[in-house]
């Protein structure tokens, strides 16, 4: 009996996730919704996005690694929307990088902008999969990456809310190496 009661509490998690998910990416993608830009104090977000994550990097054997900057790295954003872009994207090398790993969190500002780097040494994804792994619902063919649960949005989202912020979103990975996912915004002026 506890064990059906546990199976029905994920589902419904998942569900729920699942829900929340696609009302965010109609959302972001709904040109008659405006962005409501302010200062985002980016290094006080990812602080709380890593906190939020670290005790399932921790059961999966990982290490977070952050150097926070040592000067206050300010975005011009959405805040709710640009912790949902770091909560995918840290999210996603923690589930995807395997016992032993590292997942490391990057911040700094240049020139009028601001960059944010995740980089984790897990599995990677292959060049064929990184032409569509922007898109909705796509899950890698990689069985590693099918083994750990997911909906294919959380990079769809992520996408979409670099868009809406006039920024630029780049991959770089290789199978069994891992991926680099840098993020370019506007600085806070």
């Amino acid at each position: 009996m506890t064990a059906s009661l546990a199976a029905i509490g994920r589902s419904s998690t998942r569900l729920t996730r699942l829900v929340e998910d696609l009302l965010l990416l109609s959302r972001v993608d709904d040109p008659d919704t405006p962005l409501r830009a302010a200062p985002v104090a980016l290094h006080e977000l990812v602080h709380r996005v890593l906190d939020s994550v670290e005790v399932q990097a921790r059961a999966g054997g990982l290490t977070l690694s952050y150097a926070p900057p040592s000067e206050p790295v300010v975005a011009s954003g959405d805040a709710a929307e640009l912790e949902s872009l770091v909560g995918n994207l840290v999210g996603n090398a923690v589930r995807y990088t395997p016992p032993g790993g590292t997942v490391t969190v990057a911040l700094r500002r240049s020139a009028g902008q601001v960059l944010l780097t995740c980089t984790d040494n897990g599995l990677g994804i292959s060049e064929a999969d990184q032409e569509r792994v922007f898109e909705e619902f796509f899950r890698s063919s990689n069985p590693g990456a099918l083994a750990r649960p997911g909906t294919g949005l959380g990079l769809a989202i992520a996408r979409r809310i670099v868009q809406r912020h006039r920024g630029r979103l780049e991959l770089t990975s290789a199978l069994g190496v891992g991926s680099t996912f840098s993020v370019w915004l506007p600085a806070a002026t």
